[in-house]
Formats: C-alpha cells, sequence, structure tokens
C-alpha cells in the first residue's frame, strides 16, 4: 500500500491519520491489488484522494462520513482530506489515486473549480466511455511515472489534465446547471473551516459581508436547513469520526471539539443522535 500511519497532533489536532509516505506527491493503487484488511476499517486521511470504480460486484456498499452508498461501476469521486470511510474492496476493479494536499491546491488554482474545492460535496459522477479510454491512458502514465523518474512535472500535469475531465464531467449534471447561488457553497466552506472555534451565525455573516438574516435565508433556501444546523451537523460529524476511530477519550474529543465539560457534550451528541458517545463508540 502507498499510505503509511502517522501521528499529525502537532499540524491539525488529530491522531494517527493516513499520510501518503515522505516525498511522495501521488500515488495510485488497483481495487483489484487493495487489502480489504486495510480498506475494510474505518481510516481518515490528511490528503485527497480520487477513487475511480470501474466494475463494482458483489457487496456494493460504501460508507463515507457515516453515509451509505451504493456502488456502481463507472463512477468517480473525490473523497477529501479529513473524511473516514469503509469500504469492502472484493468484486470491484478501478484505481484510488492518491494526492497530495499542495499539489491538488496549486492543480486548482489553474482550473478554479467549486467542485474541486469541495462545495458541492460528495458527488459520484458517471464516467461515460470515451472519457473513460482518456483516464486510463493518464493512469497509465501516472504510474509510469511513479515506478520511473517520479518527476513532479510530469505528475502534475498528468493530474491537472485527469482532474480537469472530472470537472467537465461535473458541468454536464444536473447539480451544477440547478445550481444558482454560489453563497451556500461559500458557506459550506467556512463553516467546514471555523466550526470548532465559532458556533455564532455573526460571525459567518460577517465573513460573508452579508446580515445574518439574509444568510440564513440563502442557507434554508438553497439547502432546506438553518445556519445553526449545518453548524451543529458538522460538529456531530466530527464527533462521529473520532468516536469511531478511537483513538481519543470521549473527554479528550469533547475538549477538542470545543466543549468545556464532557457531560454537556455528552448531552449535545445524545441529544442529535438518540445515543449517548460510549453507545455510538459500541455500535456496529
Amino acid at each position: 500500500m502507498f499510505y503509511l500511519c502517522v501521528g499529525m497532533d502537532d499540524l491539525i489536532g488529530n491522531k494517527n491519520l493516513i499520510s501518503l509516505e515522505k516525498g511522495r506527491y501521488l500515488d495510485v493503487v488497483s481495487l483489484e491489488n487493495a487489502d480489504d484488511n486495510y480498506w475494510g476499517n474505518y481510516q481518515r486521511y490528511d490528503f485527497y484522494q480520487v477513487m475511480w470504480l470501474k466494475e463494482a460486484n458483489k457487496d456494493t456498499s460504501y460508507l463515507l462520513d457515516f453515509e451509505e452508498y451504493c456502488l456502481k461501476g463507472n463512477q468517480v469521486l473525490i473523497i477529501f482530506p479529513g473524511q473516514i470511510d469503509r469500504m469492502d474492496v472484493a468484486g470491484k476493479k478501478g484505481y484510488i489515486y492518491a494526492i497530495e494536499n499542495n499539489l491538488f491546491f496549486e492543480i486548482n488554482l489553474r482550473l478554479q473549480s467549486a467542485f474541486l474545492n469541495g462545495y458541492y460535496g460528495n458527488v459520484f459522477l458517471t464516467v461515460d466511455d470515451n472519457t473513460s479510454q482518456i483516464l486510463e491512458n493518464l493512469t497509465q502514465m501516472i504510474e509510469t511515472e511513479i515506478v520511473g523518474d517520479n518527476r513532479l512535472p510530469l505528475l502534475r500535469s498528468y493530474m491537472e489534465a485527469f482532474l480537469f475531465y472530472l470537472v467537465s464531467l461535473f458541468e454536464q449534471t444536473d447539480l451544477y446547471k440547478k445550481s444558482e447561488d454560489t453563497k451556500v457553497g461559500e458557506l459550506m466552506r467556512l463553516i467546514d473551516i471555523y466550526f470548532i472555534d465559532h458556533r455564532e451565525m455573526d460571525f459567518y455573516a460577517d465573513k460573508m459581508n452579508l446580515t445574518s438574516k439574509k444568510m440564513n435565508m440563502i442557507c434554508i433556501k438553497g439547502t432546506g436547513k438553518t445556519v445553526k444546523q449545518h453548524i451543529q451537523e458538522r460538529v456531530l460529524l466530527e464527533a462521529k469520526k473520532e468516536i469511531r476511530l478511537g483513538r481519543k477519550s470521549l473527554k479528550e474529543i469533547a475538549f477538542d471539539l470545543g466543549f468545556n465539560e464532557a457531560a454537556y457534550f455528552s448531552r449535545f451528541f445524545k441529544k442529535h443522535t438518540s445515543y449517548s458517545p460510549r453507545e455510538f463508540r459500541c455500535l456496529r
């Protein structure tokens, strides 16, 4: 495997995220050769991934941030840093591309895609036959370069072309065509950055140069939920990830998420999930 478990406490306050090996900017693994003992457990990553699923037989269930998806063939998905997933790789063909954060950022500076920024969340894209052949050719060039000279300029250009085709696929979807207000995507990005330290609406309204009322109206119109609901859901998602990974005590999780007391965190968690943190940790 191309992943390496490392302690990341000093960088982002989380323990034992999965990181790329030192000096790696890009790597590829085929799902046929993947270790199911690895992929079958919850894992959390500190880099971007692209999953290109060419064939999906047997168990098609895929858990991403505790949402269950049914996988199909000819699909591609971007998995963002900090997300947690679990998958049975048996009966599946395709590739996982691991992309170092700075490299992904540099590529998107040129492509300028809200899709790559994650504003639309996790979107499963259908790959047509023509695009599939192009992506296969690019994958072969990436793999050849990785086992050869591993030259960053070439890897960057190949991956930029790969991501360009994904952006093109996204821009053909109804989700992109029906997207009227980029402010919703911007709000989701801000919540993802600041949700631990800032739970008040005024903070986000100031960041977006809007009144709290106007921002909340835009949010409800675009998502059907209030800003407060989105902030709470982001806190809960982070709590679920840390509880399920089991690498921190419940007290540590509560403190890291901005709760002054573990008891307050437990009440908050049970109110919104119907489970106590301890009960959730024991769920299968």
